[in-house]
């Protein structure tokens, strides 16, 4: 069974990463980072109106978590990261999505190991 990255649900875990001048982008995400000092990392995912509809919305968090899932054993403690959906990964693959994910950590550095050169 593969372990589930931690998320985080407080505001004002939220309100810290929001500020965070530490950010990587693609077309399909924005992920910023700030540490945490934690032997572990956290991610919160925000998917705003412009997505689309509910619906649309949370297919998309549970596409993003899923992707999240299988980089689990790579990733390297300490970092909180907050993913902003873009309007684009509506229409995305999960293929797509998963190879954006994986490139915007490594690039941030919360994800150890060969990543995805771009």
């Amino acid at each position: 069974m593969t372990k589930t990255p931690l998320m985080l649900r407080a505001a004002k875990d939220f309100a810290a990463l929001q500020h965070s001048d530490r950010s990587r982008s693609d077309r399909l995400l924005v992920a910023r980072f700030v540490s945490n000092g934690l032997d572990r990392t956290r991610f919160g995912i925000s998917t705003g109106r412009r997505v689309g509809g509910a619906v649309v919305r949370n297919r998309i968090r549970r596409r993003v978590r899923e992707g999240l899932r299988a980089l689990v054993p790579r990733f390297v403690p300490g970092w909180d990261v907050l993913l902003v959906v873009r309007p684009a990964s509506s229409t995305a693959s999960q293929a797509e999505l998963a190879q954006a994910l994986e490139r915007l950590l490594h690039k941030g550095g919360a994800l150890q190991g060969e990543g995805i050169p771009r």
